[in-house]
């Protein structure tokens, strides 16, 4: 099966990323079957809540091959998911530049909004796809045979078994909030074993309530340790303690009873004690949380991950993707939402419409050699593995930038385009960091969520926008050309350079 004569698309997941999948492949009008496979009841992925927690979790948890396994409902006996998201979750991102396009949706957002509020978004943004989705359809396996993609599922409810379809290309969109990393940190076993409940992961945490009285450690110095820390201590009556690897740099008033310390170095189950890097040691902790993020787990892919070209080897990151999300060695496999750091909603979006005109044939690949080139680049330039997906502002602008130059490479206006960014988003964009901390002052000081970033200007808590002028920069991805525009010159100029690459790290 190549590329180009794509008929039959399976997308996995039905979440922002999913849905974004599904509305580009159907606005292509040249498929002959979509088919949206999605574990849970309803639309939505991370952003629907759940009560339900799964305290299964081994710890520590450095393993991205492990399935997680579900629940079950014991009024429906559908087996159900136990999502990521906690009750009191707000954006991190004004639901201005957050969202992908909806005119038929006619609700206000906050500023930055609950995640009930997403959540009821993209139920609504889904209703159009009811007849392509099929609920309750978890995916086990994913595999080529014989030139089609082959997927095993199993449909939710007790006792079923498992099923498989055929496909010509696959849309992974199921994320990567599942397999929780917590690393393995010398005596945390033996700890755990002898006080059990008193280690977990924040996919674990739902509300503060539990934690009245409580001195709780949260590992962690991203926007969900920062959170559950703030939670944290509006109930506890207790000082947070904050383990970080390095200084907080997000900007605002520090809150006096969150107390940041570093490293842990190890668990001592004897006397109930967590010895600190610094020398430092804590004896009146009752509940530690780590929230130290996911491993990047593909286990559905297990023929992939485990032949000569693995997607997933350690968790850190996701090999081999052209852009952040195509297979190159084989390109009917597409991985959208990887990039970190970005409105995954406009990335997601921006991918799909690509990959969508790439399977219809109306926009061609690169050759391989540039494509490999680009992993070469990326790989030279961020050094790190964890940091190979990072798109942090303005490369996630860019990005999506980039992608609709591609999209508009082909005549007329057929097919989804990724929404344009303004001048006025970028300068939003840019402006995250402050217009968070402004949104939080705001709350505190006058117990009212803001609607508007004018709205913080008029209270002092901002200043003035300055708009961002820079123009995008599509260096980091590539030249805006169409795959047949790529002369055999431009092939061996990347094979060489790529050679090059090679050397140097060697």
């Amino acid at each position: 099966m190549t590329v180009g004569s794509t008929k039959r698309v399976a997308v996995l997941g039905a979440g922002a990323s999913g849905l974004s999948a599904v509305a580009a492949l159907t606005a292509e009008r040249g498929f002959e079957q979509i088919k949206v496979f999605e574990r849970n009841a309803t639309p939505g992925g991370l952003w629907n809540y759940t009560e339900y927690v799964d305290m299964n979790v081994a710890l520590p948890s450095t393993d991205p091959s492990v399935a997680m396994q579900p629940l079950v409902d014991e009024t429906s006996k559908l087996k159900t998911w136990a999502g990521a998201a906690y009750d009191n979750l707000i954006t991190n991102v004004p639901s201005p530049i957050m969202l992908f396009e909806n005119p038929d949706y006619d609700k206000e957002f906050n500023y930055f909004s609950h995640r009930s509020a997403i959540a009821d978004f993209l139920q609504h943004y889904a209703r159009k796809f009811e007849h392509l989705i099929s609920y309750n359809s978890n995916v086990l396996d994913v595999r080529k045979e014989n030139g089609e993609w082959i997927i095993t599922y199993e449909p939710g409810v007790l006792g079923s078994l498992p099923r498989k379809e055929a496909f010509d290309a696959v849309v992974v969109a199921t994320g990567y909030f599942n397999v929780p990393y917590v690393p393995d940190v010398s005596g945390l076993p033996e700890y755990l074993e002898k006080y059990p409940g008193s280690i977990i992961h924040s996919k674990i945490y739902r509300t503060s309530e539990p934690y009245e009285n409580k001195t709780v450690l949260v590992v962690g110095n991203a926007a969900s340790g920062m959170d559950i820390c703030n939670q944290l201590v509006s109930v506890t009556g207790k000082k947070v303690y904050k383990s970080v690897r390095s200084e907080t740099i997000a900007p605002g008033k520090p809150n006096p009873l969150i107390e940041e310390v570093t490293e842990i170095d190890f668990f001592e189950a004897e006397d109930k004690t967590i010895h600190l890097k610094d020398g430092n040691v804590l004896d009146d902790v009752d509940v530690v949380i780590y929230a130290t993020g996911y491993l990047r787990s593909l286990p559905f892919l297990s023929q992939i991950n485990e032949g000569s070209h693995p997607l997933i080897t350690d968790g850190s990151y996701v090999r081999d993707l052209f852009l952040h999300f195509v297979y190159i060695e084989d390109p009917t496999l597409a991985l959208l939402g990887t990039p970190r750091f970005v409105l995954p909603f406009r990335v997601s979006q921006a991918q799909a419409c690509y990959i969508a005109r790439v399977w219809s044939g109306r926009l061609k690949l690169p050759p391989k050699a540039i494509m490999d080139s680009f992993l070469r680049k990326r790989y030279h330039e961020v050094g790190d593995s964890k940091a190979f997906h990072d798109l942090k502002y303005p490369e996630d602008a860019d990005f999506c930038e980039y992608i609709l130059a591609l999209c508009q490479l082909i005549p007329g206006h057929h097919g989804l385009f990724p929404r344009k960014w303004t001048k006025l988003e970028r300068s939003l964009r840019k402006d995250i960091g402050n217009l968070k901390v402004a949104f939080a002052q705001y709350l505190e000081d006058t117990g009212r969520h803001a609607t508007s970033r004018e709205e913080l200007e008029r209270g002092g808590f901002l200043g003035p926008l300055e708009i961002d002028d820079s123009e995008p920069n599509f260096s980091t991805f590539g030249r805006v050309l169409n795959g047949d525009q790529y002369t055999e010159e431009d092939i061996l100029e990347a094979t060489r350079d790529m050679l090059e690459r090679v050397k140097v790290k060697n």
